[in-house]
């Protein structure tokens, strides 16, 4: 198996000038992706927390409402009526 090396001794001025200017803008970019994304958690986290809370209060108010002014129709009543068990066998229909 090949084995690969850099060698950076043949660069010149140019070549050196452009890996510190490329390591520079990389590291910036990484820099600069780190605070947006902490911005961006700063910004959305409380957002996020407030929306979950008001939900909540809303879906218990919801809920409480349900259960308190619309009981179910017909309940705790109790229907009566008579009724008798008619055997097919008996009936002489098979």
């Amino acid at each position: 198996m090949p084995q690969y090396r850099l060698q950076f001794g043949n660069l010149g001025w140019r070549g050196r000038i452009g890996l510190v200017v490329g390591i520079a803008l990389g590291v910036a970019a990484a820099i600069a992706l780190v605070i947006v994304s902490l911005g961006l958690a700063l910004v959305l986290i409380p957002v996020v927390a407030v929306a979950m809370v008001i939900g909540r209060w809303r879906l218990g108010k919801t809920m409480a409402e349900a259960t308190a002014t619309n009981p179910r129709p017909g309940a705790g009543r109790t229907i009566e009526i008579e009724y008798s068990v008619v055997d097919e066998h008996r009936d002489g229909k098979t």
